[in-house]
């Protein structure tokens, strides 16, 4: 009898320390943190993935509040260090613990989270073989003589399956001289000598519509050991460039957030 009240002794001293561990700590202390993560790309996207869900971020007060706050930098997608964001007149600058001011130079990606985020290195070269660049222009009943203002290909393991997938990015965008009838940007993946569509705007001539294509960063964003890829395609003048995270599925590439 005296070692059943010895018990009921200990677990009621148990249920009491863990009603006052929540009452003093709060229950998120006692709950594992869900993943959260600010993304920022370039001078154009702030995205914000919070409760299993993304947020494109675009109202100023909201976009200053994440100003003066340490993410880890990439810019041209290497590593570049941990440092202060200050969000001034649309444009992002850096500056390191003693808010001295960094001088940047290429494309920036910066991340905040509260779990780890692997960002792969890649390089951009001139396509060699045009192959699949004119199977593609055939299926978009483009022609394959077409003149091109960007013809860049990448090779990386997406998929972590120890073979390099190659992706194409193309466009007859802005050019200076030639007059198309159609302007066209297509990004696409091939594997497995199959073609694999990312990103297509084909339309009208209307004098300096459409967008130059190019990849801005490959990351793991949701640890699965498999990459997703931002892809951004510059546009004309002042106007924006469109900023897509894309993810490689059963069903092909499908969008997880964009800025428009």
């Amino acid at each position: 009898m005296k070692k059943k009240k010895r018990y009921i002794v200990i677990l009621a001293a148990l249920a009491v320390y863990v009603i006052l561990m929540l009452l003093v700590l709060g229950k998120d202390m006692l709950i594992k943190n869900k993943d959260t993560m600010t993304l920022i790309v370039g001078d154009t996207s702030v995205w914000i993935y919070k409760d299993e869900g993304w947020t494109n971020i675009t109202n100023p007060s909201t976009i200053e509040s994440l100003s003066w706050t340490n993410y880890d930098v990439y810019l041209d997608n290497k590593k570049t260090g941990n440092y202060y964001l200050w969000n001034d007149r649309d444009k992002w600058y850096l500056f390191d613990e003693k808010k001295n001011a960094i001088t940047r130079d290429g494309n920036l990606l910066a991340i905040k989270a509260n779990y780890d985020i692997k960002v792969k290195d890649f390089n951009v070269k001139d396509i060699r073989n045009y192959y699949h660049v004119e199977k593609v222009l055939e299926q978009n009943d483009l022609s394959t003589s077409s003149k091109y203002t960007v013809a860049t290909e990448t090779s990386l393991d997406i998929d972590n399956d120890g073979n390099n997938e190659t992706f194409y990015f193309v466009s007859n965008a802005f050019s200076l001289d030639y007059n198309p009838s159609k302007i066209f940007s297509l990004v696409f993946m091939v594997k497995n000598s199959k073609i694999y569509p990312m990103y297509t705007d084909i339309a009208p001539n209307r004098s300096n519509n459409g967008c130059k294509p190019y990849l801005s960063a490959v990351i793991d964003m949701d640890k699965d050991n498999k990459y997703e890829m931002i892809v951004s395609c510059g546009k004309y003048s002042t106007d924006k460039p469109a900023d897509m995270l894309y993810k490689l599925t059963d069903e092909g590439f499908k969008i997880i957030i964009s800025n428009q």
